[in-house]
């Protein structure tokens, strides 16, 4: 498999202009992911059984819900998202000399890459989220994102667009210190989308990360501020939140 996927990749870029590859992949990657994931845990909204691990019973998002926020997200992938792709994800490879080159990075500097952009991105997170819960600016910009006051998955990018630019520059900033590789910069952006998702999910399983990983919020936790208002304000962990006193009180299964 690394092997066919190697010759693939180097046929690719022996093939195809770099720059489109660039951020067209990256484009794509976005989309299979988000929508992937987003899709999965719709299909949970439809079983029954797993309604015993929902946070917010009380309020299920409707179909209406669900269609208003796949084609505002869609608009935004479009019309916002595809052209920072554009002009940013070349310019930005160029500049910090990132490679396309094969052999791939080994998966244990790409693990090391994403953990250090995780960080770099909660703590630019923490203090941009809690910017725009400002009296004098929340109604403006971030209040459509808290127009699910019961998240679900595909609500994790529904977002009025300066929100969109501000919060997508903490996703940018890990990888100008931690990736010098196109594969690795890839990688972390599926890691990133799959956390956003998972953490507006709407779910507390068995199986969610927060049981096992320790300092990672997830989604009962981000539910919380979701409900309430309130901090927790971090994306991902639970540090910066500790540390300026925006813990969230105990929470129910995974705390």
């Amino acid at each position: 498999l690394y092997e066919q996927l190697t010759q693939t990749w180097d046929h690719l870029f022996a093939t195809y202009d770099e720059s489109t590859l660039m951020w067209l992949g990256t484009f794509i990657i976005h989309e299979v992911t988000y929508f992937g994931c987003s899709f999965l845990y719709w299909v949970c909204e439809r079983i029954p059984y797993l309604d015993r691990w929902k946070i917010q019973t009380e309020k299920p998002p409707t179909q209406a819900q669900y269609w208003n926020c796949l084609k505002k997200t869609l608009v935004a992938h479009v019309l916002l998202q595809l052209p920072m792709m554009v002009l940013f994800t070349p310019t930005m490879l160029r500049l910090l000399g990132m490679s396309t080159a094969t052999p791939f990075p080994s998966w244990r500097s790409m693990a090391l890459a994403c953990f250090g952009s995780a960080v770099v991105e909660d703590i630019y997170f923490y203090f941009i989220h809690r910017l725009l819960h400002h009296p004098r600016i929340y109604k403006y910009i971030h209040k459509v994102h808290h127009e699910h006051a019961a998240p679900f998955g595909m609500a994790a990018e529904y977002a009025h667009p300066i929100e969109t630019v501000f919060l997508g520059i903490g996703t940018l900033l890990g990888p100008i210190f931690f990736v010098r590789h196109l594969a690795t910069l890839w990688v972390w952006l599926v890691v990133r989308l799959l956390q956003t998702v998972e953490c507006h999910c709407g779910y507390d399983f068995p199986w969610s990360p927060n049981r096992y990983l320790p300092l990672f919020g997830g989604a009962e936790y981000h539910d919380y501020h979701h409900r309430t208002f309130l901090g927790p304000y971090s994306s991902t962990f639970t540090f910066m939140d500790t540390l300026f006193g925006d813990q969230p009180p105990l929470l129910g299964r995974s705390r």
